[in-house]
Protein backbone atom coordinates (compact mmCIF):
# COMPACT_ATOMS: atom_id res chain seq x y z
CA UNK A 1 0.00 0.00 0.00
CA UNK A 2 1.34 3.37 -0.70
CA UNK A 3 0.30 6.56 1.10
CA UNK A 4 0.39 10.03 -0.98
CA UNK A 5 -0.06 13.20 0.35
CA UNK A 6 -0.88 16.71 -1.52
CA UNK A 7 -0.82 20.20 -0.26
CA UNK A 8 -2.07 22.44 -2.30
CA UNK A 9 -1.45 26.01 -1.61
CA UNK A 10 -2.38 29.64 -3.12
CA UNK A 11 0.84 30.49 -5.06
CA UNK A 12 3.13 33.31 -3.44
CA UNK A 13 1.92 35.96 -6.22
CA UNK A 14 -2.34 36.10 -5.28
CA UNK A 15 -3.38 37.34 -2.86
CA UNK A 16 -5.04 35.01 0.07
CA UNK A 17 -7.92 36.74 1.52
CA UNK A 18 -8.24 33.39 4.45
CA UNK A 19 -4.65 33.74 5.12
CA UNK A 20 -4.71 36.93 5.94
CA UNK A 21 -7.59 37.10 8.01
CA UNK A 22 -5.93 34.22 10.27
CA UNK A 23 -2.52 36.48 10.07
CA UNK A 24 -4.70 39.64 11.81
CA UNK A 25 -6.60 37.42 13.81
CA UNK A 26 -3.72 35.71 15.65
CA UNK A 27 -2.00 38.97 15.49
CA UNK A 28 -5.54 40.43 17.66
CA UNK A 29 -5.08 37.81 20.21
CA UNK A 30 -1.59 38.96 21.08
CA UNK A 31 0.90 37.00 19.13
CA UNK A 32 2.92 39.88 17.10
CA UNK A 33 5.33 37.24 16.21
CA UNK A 34 3.05 36.22 12.69
CA UNK A 35 3.97 37.92 9.89
CA UNK A 36 2.17 35.90 7.28
CA UNK A 37 -0.14 32.86 6.91
CA UNK A 38 -1.73 30.68 4.14
CA UNK A 39 -4.48 28.65 4.26
CA UNK A 40 -4.79 25.59 1.94
CA UNK A 41 -6.00 22.11 1.44
CA UNK A 42 -3.98 18.58 2.37
CA UNK A 43 -5.54 15.88 0.74
CA UNK A 44 -4.15 12.16 1.46
CA UNK A 45 -5.02 9.16 -0.48
CA UNK A 46 -3.97 5.84 -0.04
CA UNK A 47 -3.62 3.29 -3.09
CA UNK A 48 -3.46 -0.51 -3.45
CA UNK A 49 -0.54 -0.42 -5.57
CA UNK A 50 3.09 -1.59 -5.28
CA UNK A 51 4.90 0.65 -7.61
CA UNK A 52 4.97 4.74 -7.21
CA UNK A 53 7.23 5.31 -9.95
CA UNK A 54 3.65 4.15 -12.33
CA UNK A 55 1.92 5.97 -9.68
CA UNK A 56 3.25 8.98 -9.54
CA UNK A 57 2.57 10.43 -13.19
CA UNK A 58 -1.14 9.30 -12.45
CA UNK A 59 -1.18 11.60 -9.33
CA UNK A 60 0.39 14.52 -10.88
CA UNK A 61 -2.22 14.75 -13.64
CA UNK A 62 -4.82 14.49 -10.93
CA UNK A 63 -3.25 16.92 -8.99
CA UNK A 64 -3.09 19.63 -11.61
CA UNK A 65 -6.41 18.61 -13.27
CA UNK A 66 -8.63 18.03 -9.85
CA UNK A 67 -7.11 18.53 -7.06
CA UNK A 68 -5.78 22.36 -7.71
CA UNK A 69 -6.08 25.08 -9.68
CA UNK A 70 -3.09 25.79 -12.03
CA UNK A 71 -3.86 29.22 -12.54
CA UNK A 72 -3.65 30.09 -8.76
CA UNK A 73 -2.67 27.59 -6.48
CA UNK A 74 0.48 25.27 -6.76
CA UNK A 75 0.82 21.52 -5.25
CA UNK A 76 3.33 19.38 -3.21
CA UNK A 77 3.13 15.55 -4.19
CA UNK A 78 4.97 13.20 -1.67
CA UNK A 79 4.45 9.08 -1.32
CA UNK A 80 5.47 7.27 1.62
CA UNK A 81 5.37 3.61 1.69
CA UNK A 82 2.97 2.01 4.93
CA UNK A 83 3.03 -1.21 6.49
CA UNK A 84 0.33 -2.31 8.55
CA UNK A 85 -0.40 -0.36 10.98
CA UNK A 86 -0.26 -2.76 14.92
CA UNK A 87 -2.11 -1.73 17.69
CA UNK A 88 0.13 -0.17 20.75
CA UNK A 89 0.17 -2.00 24.13
CA UNK A 90 -0.58 0.81 27.20
CA UNK A 91 2.00 1.14 28.98
CA UNK A 92 2.55 -0.70 32.78
CA UNK A 93 2.45 1.95 35.79
CA UNK A 94 5.44 1.79 37.26
CA UNK A 95 5.64 0.31 41.07
CA UNK A 96 6.19 3.72 42.76
CA UNK A 97 3.17 5.58 40.75
CA UNK A 98 1.32 2.00 42.23
CA UNK A 99 2.39 2.80 45.57
CA UNK A 100 1.76 6.31 45.67
CA UNK A 101 -1.56 5.92 43.83
CA UNK A 102 -1.00 8.71 41.47
CA UNK A 103 -0.60 8.28 37.30
CA UNK A 104 2.69 7.29 35.99
CA UNK A 105 2.75 10.57 33.63
CA UNK A 106 0.40 13.70 33.50
CA UNK A 107 -2.56 14.33 31.73
CA UNK A 108 -2.40 16.48 28.92
CA UNK A 109 -3.43 19.70 28.83
CA UNK A 110 -4.39 21.87 26.11
CA UNK A 111 -2.45 24.49 25.18
CA UNK A 112 -5.13 26.81 24.01
CA UNK A 113 -8.65 26.66 25.84
CA UNK A 114 -11.27 28.41 24.04
CA UNK A 115 -13.36 31.23 25.96
CA UNK A 116 -16.78 30.43 26.97
CA UNK A 117 -19.60 32.90 25.69
CA UNK A 118 -21.40 34.65 28.41
CA UNK A 119 -25.14 33.79 28.73
CA UNK A 120 -27.80 36.97 28.70
CA UNK A 121 -29.21 36.96 31.87
CA UNK A 122 -32.83 35.02 32.61
CA UNK A 123 -35.28 37.33 32.68
CA UNK A 124 -39.50 36.38 33.15
CA UNK A 125 -41.60 37.48 30.30
CA UNK A 126 -41.70 40.77 29.70
CA UNK A 127 -45.56 42.49 30.23
CA UNK A 128 -47.27 43.42 27.26
CA UNK A 129 -48.12 47.24 27.74
CA UNK A 130 -52.37 47.16 27.78
CA UNK A 131 -54.13 50.22 26.41
CA UNK A 132 -56.69 52.51 28.36
CA UNK A 133 -59.34 51.18 26.88
CA UNK A 134 -58.87 47.60 27.75
CA UNK A 135 -57.98 48.38 31.41
CA UNK A 136 -61.48 50.33 31.79
CA UNK A 137 -63.91 47.69 30.43
CA UNK A 138 -62.33 45.38 32.78
CA UNK A 139 -62.80 48.02 35.55
CA UNK A 140 -66.17 48.64 34.25
CA UNK A 141 -66.67 44.89 34.64
CA UNK A 142 -65.77 44.19 38.08
CA UNK A 143 -68.54 46.76 39.51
Amino acid sequence: MIRAQVIVRPRASIFDPQGDAVQRAIQHLGFSAIKQAHVGKFIELELDANDASTVRAQLESICKDLLSNPVIEDYALTFEASAPVLAKKPAKPSKSAKKNKTPATKPKTAAFKPVKKAKAPKTGKAAKPRSAKISRTKKARKK
